[in-house]
């Protein structure tokens, strides 16, 4: 890792394209260029190797000091040093006053003839996205066994988070993923706490993404599902995690896929709940071939179905829901199975189908064919609906061992029930009246891949300097392109033929 960055952009105030400040003394009056630093010399012990420029914005200077540390105190200097700088009514000295970066601080600079600037000013650490401190009792070494441990944030000034201690306990998670080098983990606090502005919750996730150059698929996916309004798509936030000392590498922390408000917020069932209203839900299933949990039935399709939630599932309401999904079932391999009173449409979310197929076909996902995280929920009284949406480091062109490395062909829907459906015109019609009112914002797709790789640029050198894995192939990698750029590069022209194609054949 270097010691220093050298980010010298020039505060040229002058040169901005904002109409001149007037001062109350006279001619438009042009404002000095100034420059904000750090040094070494001025921050002994929080970091080496001279100065570090902070970088300017618009109306924001940021710096990044290059070191795993939570020291946020730190003395700034400017250029010129006899700038008239404040912050509030308080004078800053040049290369003297401390102040404490926990958040952003807002400095104004005016010059001799009055004319003033608002600068907002972070300083973050490390590579400037939020850091996870994971301590543990013992290595992490089980999908199964917990080990306790706690937890300490650095949000780098991105949001407001308690950073004293959390405790907890962690194990692995994941199916292929839990082989790979760089592994994900699931970790659950002793009781509900607020994560990176989210909800409070107990459970959470760690995705490695080890598999997928670009550590973007899954964020990119899950950000397409929050445009789509597919059901309770899950949030997510790019995190640093050190372990025990060890720095793991970039992860998504995302929400764990449970029934909880905020999450997938259905009714959450007891063993009580036995009435012949109260037994209709909320049930939250899964299709997964792996048979992860238990209890699980399978269908007459032969559709392996396990149950997320409730936990305690009692025998008549496993009956029931396992009666509910065959006759969902039923009626859509009826022979009135396009019937909008009789058919299908009676016991499924119509909508919700649509918009949980749409991002999965869109990113054409490996596992969404009929194999695992496929995700299922009936609220109480309700019908059966898709969601959420999950599991996307195989998807976006980065399988090479099925159809799903090329952009171009439909691949969700050939899955057993969705072929059926489309051979409904309305389901059909549906579906292309949806994708036609989507279609304005898929800009947005793509605006958002340049802002999150820019984003966590300085991450992805680090991950990749601890995985230096860019010029060989990792399973199932479709392509080995040698460097970051070209990998985001290929994403994102692997999307454009996507959508392109969905396009043309909608």
């Amino acid at each position: 890792m270097k010691n220093h960055f050298y980010l010298l952009v020039f505060i040229a105030l002058a040169g901005c394209k904002k109409q001149p400040v007037i001062s109350n003394t006279g001619p438009v009056q042009p404002v000095p260029e100034i420059q904000f630093l750090l040094t070494s010399t001025t921050n002994f012990g929080k970091f080496t190797g001279g100065e570090i420029y902070l970088k300017m914005t618009g109306d924001s200077a940021k710096g990044v000091v290059p070191v795993v540390s939570n020291q946020k105190s730190f003395v700034l200097s400017f250029i010129p040093a006899t700038a008239n700088v404040k912050i509030g009514d308080v004078v800053q000295q040049s290369g003297v006053t401390v102040n404490d970066f926990t958040k952003p601080i807002t400095y104004t600079f005016t010059n001799a003839q009055g004319v003033f600037r608002s600068i907002k000013v972070s300083v973050t650490n490390f590579t400037g996205i939020p850091v996870f401190y994971l301590t543990t009792a013992g290595p992490v070494v089980s999908r199964d066994v917990y080990i306790t441990g706690s937890l300490s944030v650095n949000p780098n000034g991105q949001f407001d988070q308690d950073t004293s201690a959390i405790p907890l306990t962690i194990k692995g998670r994941g199916n292929s993923t839990w082989g790979m080098p760089k592994k994900p983990y699931h970790i659950k606090f002793n009781k509900k706490a607020p994560l990176l502005g989210l909800p409070a919750a107990k459970d959470w996730v760690l995705l490695a993404n080890y598999s997928d150059k670009t550590l973007l698929r899954n964020s990119v996916a899950l950000a397409i599902g929050q445009q789509f309004s597919a059901d309770f798509t899950p949030h997510y936030r790019f995190v640093e995690v050190i372990m025990n000392g060890v720095y793991l590498g970039d992860y998504n922390l995302t929400e764990q896929v449970e029934v909880n408000p905020g999450r997938v917020n259905i009714t959450k069932m007891t063993t009580s709940d036995t009435s012949p209203d109260a037994i209709t839900g909320g049930y939250a299933l899964e299709l997964d071939q792996h048979l992860s949990d238990t209890p699980y039935f399978y269908t007459t399709k032969n559709l392996p179905i396990t149950i997320q939630s409730p936990g305690a599932i009692t025998a008549s309401q496993l009956t029931y829901i396992h009666n509910y999904f065959q006759q969902t079932e039923d009626a859509i391999f009826a022979d009135n199975f396009a019937d909008p009173i009789n058919g299908y449409a009676k016991y499924i979310n119509v909508d919700s189908f649509i918009d949980w197929y749409l991002v999965k076909e869109l990113m054409k996902d490996n596992d969404g064919l009929g194999y695992s995280s496929i995700f299922y929920y009936k609220d109480r009284g309700g019908k059966l609906g898709m969601g959420p949406v999950w599991d996307f480091d195989l998807a976006g062109g980065n399988t090479d061992y099925s159809d799903c490395k090329n952009p171009t062909g439909w691949w969700i829907r050939n899955a057993v029930w969705f072929n059926r459906l489309f051979q409904d015109p309305a389901f059909a019609a549906k579906v292309k009246a949806r994708w036609v009112t989507l279609k304005p914002n898929f800009p947005a797709i793509f605006a958002n891949i340049d802002y999150e790789a820019a984003y966590i640029d300085k991450s992805q050198q680090q991950n990749f300097q601890t995985w230096p894995i860019l010029n060989t192939y990792v399973w199932p990698n479709a392509v080995v392109l040698g460097n970051y750029s070209a990998e985001v590069g290929y994403l994102k022209n692997w999307l454009q033929t996507r959508i392109d194609w969905m396009d043309a054949n909608m």
